[in-house]
Formats: C-alpha cells, sequence, structure tokens
C-alpha cells in the first residue's frame, strides 16, 4: 500500500510539472527578429504576433538603448520611421506595443545613445547602431 501511495504522488507531481512546463513555453513567431548592439549595450527584439518592439539596456555604461524601427506604408509607397530610447538604465525593458496589423515589411536596428530631453538633440548621440536594417514582416 505504501508504494501504491508514492507512486500515485510521483504520478501527480509529473503531470503537474509537464502541465507548467508547457504553459510556459512560448512559441516564436516565424517573423520575429533580435539584433544588437555590438559592442554591447542595446538589444531589440521584434514581436511578430501583437507587433510588440521590447528594447533592452544590455550594459550598465550610463547610455540609453535605442530601437530604429520603420515600416513600410504600401498605400503611400514610403516608409513611416520612430525612435524609441529605453531611458531606465541596465536590464529595463521597453514595450512598445504597436499596432500595425498584419502583413507590412518592418525594418529594426539596435543603437545606444543618450536623452537629451526632446528626440531632436538626442539622435545626434546614437552609436554603435547594427550596420544593416534587419527586414522581417509584421
Amino acid at each position: 500500500m505504501h508504494k501504491i501511495a508514492k507512486r500515485g504522488i510521483f504520478a501527480v507531481l509529473g503531470t503537474a510539472v509537464l502541465v507548467s512546463t508547457q504553459a510556459g513555453v512560448a512559441y516564436a513567431n516565424q517573423y520575429d527578429r533580435v539584433v544588437e548592439t555590438v559592442p554591447a549595450g542595446s538589444r531589440v527584439t521584434w514581436k511578430a504576433d501583437g507587433e510588440h518592439l521590447l528594447i533592452k539596456d544590455t550594459v550598465k555604461d550610463g547610455h540609453s538603448a535605442v530601437a530604429l524601427f520603420r515600416w513600410w506604408d504600401q498605400s503611400e509607397g514610403r516608409f513611416h520611421s520612430y525612435t524609441y530610447f529605453n531611458r531606465d538604465g541596465v536590464d529595463s525593458v521597453r514595450d512598445v506595443n504597436l499596432n500595425l496589423g498584419e502583413g507590412h515589411t518592418v525594418n529594426i536596428k539596435a543603437c545606444v545613445g543618450d536623452w537629451k530631453g526632446n528626440l531632436e538633440d538626442s539622435l545626434p548621440t546614437l552609436n554603435h547602431c547594427n550596420w544593416d536594417w534587419e527586414v522581417t514582416m509584421s
């Protein structure tokens, strides 16, 4: 009887671990992308499901993590370009929740920079951007 009780407990625990592991799995979309600065300092992640741009500061260096983001507007025949700063310090992540809808071409870059109170004064401080735009879809 004692062995049967132990087996039952282990079966329940095993099932609970399996269920919690499967529930915690996040499946990547084929259009998800990650770019980083070299040297380190900023990591930008594009999550196509829900159109999230995650900007992580990866180094305690006094600089902000920055994402350059643009999307192609087929109806207007042009890119819409945006710059997002994460000014919250090392290991922080800024989640920019965009509302593009599916099927748009999007481009991302990761940079570091210094926030100067407004975008116009801050743009000249951008550096260490990854070379090429990472191109994907929404």
